[in-house]
């Protein structure tokens, strides 16, 4: 029959995780020793009856008759000495055996209880570990978001201002250079119409909207 409390067949290779199942295999153990106990028990008393038997012998009024009956006595005796003898010693390798195996049992089921100990505290221990990692992961995720959104945008804002600061540097490098090389605006008759031209460094700038419909020989030619 199969364990009520863990549901497992009983053998001698199945190994015990249920206080059940470990009582259950020393029950026979302890039938096997309490039977041993009785079997010294009335060993011993058969001891008793023959000591008894030999005194009752020595005590007969007929001398030949005596002596006979304690010769045969004795060999009795001896006989059920040694019988007793071998008994015993049988009966104490049982005893042994059953308390060597009542030891290993114990040791066993210790050594289970142990195990499952450590498990139990490796559970426990991955739970609350479990449980801390996803203890306010909601607002950590917020956090980090948050964080992350104002990195961008200070980062936005620097390459803006960035940007601002290059256009006005270019701006300004423009100015100085067109300050420095001279520019200048003029205006000039052409074909019955005013013009307006710009000189560099004492050199027109050819407008890019006069080369329109011009060959190349015209265009290198050109000349205001």
């Amino acid at each position: 029959m199969s364990c009520h409390i863990c549901c497992q067949t009983p053998s001698s290779r199945t190994r015990y995780f249920c206080p059940t199942c470990a009582r259950n295999r020393l029950y026979h153990l302890r039938v096997q020793h309490a039977t041993v106990l009785l079997e010294k028990e009335a060993i011993g008393r058969q001891v008793e009856d023959a000591t008894v038997s030999k005194n009752l012998a020595g005590l007969s009024p007929n001398k030949i008759t005596r002596d006979r009956s304690n010769s045969r006595g004795i060999d009795s005796n001896i006989l059920t000495i040694q019988s007793i003898t071998n008994e015993k010693a049988k009966s104490s390798g049982r005893i042994t055996l059953i308390s060597n195996e009542i030891e290993r049992l114990r040791s066993e089921l210790k050594k289970k209880q142990l195990e499952v100990s450590q498990r139990r505290l490796t559970l426990a221990q991955r739970h609350s570990d479990a449980e801390s990692a996803t203890y306010q992961i909601a607002d950590r995720e917020e956090t980090t978001l948050a964080g992350i959104q104002n990195t961008t945008k200070r980062t936005d804002h620097l390459w803006h201002s960035l940007h601002s600061k290059t256009a006005e540097d270019r701006i300004f490098l423009c100015r100085e250079a067109a300050n420095i090389y001279g520019l200048r605006q003029k205006t000039k008759k052409k074909d019955g119409e005013l013009k307006e031209i710009h000189i560099i460094g004492g050199v027109p700038i050819i407008d890019l909207r006069d080369m329109n419909g011009k060959s190349r020989r015209n265009s290198t030619a050109y000349k205001y």
